[in-house]
C-alpha cells in the first residue's frame, strides 16, 4: 500500500532524428497521471508551424510557433493520461519552414526508459 500511495511511478520516452529531439516524461502518483512533452528543433531554419501526433494512444497537438529558438514544452499537471503501456511510441511530426510552400514530415520512434519509482 505504501508504494502505491506515496511513491510516484515515472517513465520517460526519448527519440530523435536529424531535425528533432523529443522527450516525454510521464508520472503517476496514486491515480493521478501527469506528463510533459518537450520538442526541440535541431535545424537552422525558422519554423512557421508544427503539428504532431503520438501513437498509441492517439494524442494530437498543433503548435502555432516554436518558443525559445525551436523549443516547445507542454505540461499537463493534474488528471492527465499516463504513458507507460508501450515500449515504444510513434511520434509523427509535420512542419513547415518559413517562406516555403511544402510541408515536411517525419516518423520518430520514442523508446521507453523506465525511471525510479521514488523520483
Amino acid at each position: 500500500m505504501y508504494d502505491f500511495n506515496f511513491r510516484p511511478k515515472t517513465v520517460t520516452y526519448l527519440g530523435e532524428d536529424a531535425n528533432w529531439s523529443i522527450k516525454i516524461n510521464s508520472k503517476l502518483v496514486g491515480f493521478n497521471g501527469s506528463y510533459s512533452i518537450k520538442v526541440r528543433y535541431k535545424g537552422n531554419k525558422s519554423i512557421e508551424y508544427v503539428d504532431f501526433n503520438i501513437h498509441p494512444p492517439h494524442y494530437e497537438v498543433g503548435i502555432p510557433s516554436m518558443k525559445e529558438k525551436g523549443f516547445y514544452h507542454w505540461e499537463c499537471k493534474d488528471d492527465c493520461g499516463f504513458y507507460d503501456k508501450e515500449d515504444e511510441l510513434l511520434f509523427f511530426i509535420v512542419w513547415k519552414e518559413d517562406n516555403r510552400s511544402e510541408e515536411k514530415m517525419r516518423f520518430i520512434n520514442l523508446k521507453k526508459i523506465p525511471t525510479n519509482w521514488w523520483k
